[in-house]
């Protein structure tokens, strides 16, 4: 009986703090899909017409130029937007092994594919010399898998004031280099006036607003509902203190100095 009750006290030490403290679930493999994808074609190579996310001029030179619109089926109601993506083709002699990693940051539906990607990142995808080859294909069988985004030199994520937020009674905002797997499920904005917490609005792709003629003032601080993708859905909450200050000007980003991975 000692030994057993010794046993159970043992599994309860080793399992509580994870309980407390709400570490994420390990992460589950994701399994490589098989789609199509195609390219928009740009003199610079660079970019998504529609900008349906919300990112502005970020979105074009993101990830290197590296991005991608997803069509309607992996949009998400703009949950897609900021995902990453792992994506190779398969023919021999013209595609590398390695692929090329994308950046959602628009949505798009054309030849029946399930990513249009920059013709730069489409490019990315050939063997050295090859992207001429590859290129005239328009369109081509690959596999893809959700992978976690990584941003050299921009470790925490950032809050962006849309430009759109140049009414002093209008607020929007982006949020940009959105590490690990997650999608966002919701954003929530406290009004120090009342002293509560308000539901922003999903205006569209990334874009949450605030249709209030009064938003709070600054510093403000925002909580993101987010969910992990890597481990079966789990649901976190994430507080970003006063990661906007009294001050706050219109197309500028904030750091938030939380990362999120």
């Amino acid at each position: 009986m000692k030994g057993l009750f010794f046993g159970v006290v043992v599994c309860l030490l080793v399992l509580l703090p994870a309980a407390i403290f709400g570490h994420d679930p390990v992460p589950v493999p994701s399994s490589p899909k098989k789609g199509r994808v195609t390219y928009y074609r740009q003199p610079n190579g660079l970019g998504i017409p529609s900008r349906a996310c919300g990112y502005a001029d970020t979105g074009i030179t993101y990830n290197y130029g590296n991005v991608a619109a997803a069509s309607s089926k992996l949009w998400r109601n703009g949950a897609a937007c900021g995902a990453c993506y792992k994506v190779t083709c398969g023919i021999k002699g013209v595609c590398n092994s390695q692929g090329v990693k994308i950046v959602v940051t628009d949505r798009g539906d054309r030849d029946n594919a399930d990513f249009m990607l920059s013709s730069h990142a489409f490019e990315a995808m050939a063997l050295p010399n090859k992207a001429s080859q590859l290129l005239p294909k328009v369109v081509v069988d690959v596999k893809y898998e959700r992978i976690p985004c990584k941003y050299p030199g921009h470790d925490a994520l950032m809050v962006k004031v849309t430009e759109q937020s140049k009414f002093a009674e209008y607020l929007s905002i982006v949020l940009l280099y959105q590490g690990g797997q997650y999608d966002v499920l919701g954003i929530q904005i406290y009004d120090g006036s009342v002293k509560q917490w308000k539901d922003m609005r999903n205006a569209y792709g990334a874009v949450y607003d605030l249709p209030d003629p009064n938003p709070p003032k600054g510093p403000i601080s925002l909580k993101l509902k987010l969910k992990n993708t890597a481990s079966g859905g789990a649901v976190k909450l994430v507080k970003l203190e006063n990661v906007i200050p009294r001050f706050w000007k219109a197309g500028v980003a904030y750091d938030s100095k939380v990362k999120v991975a």
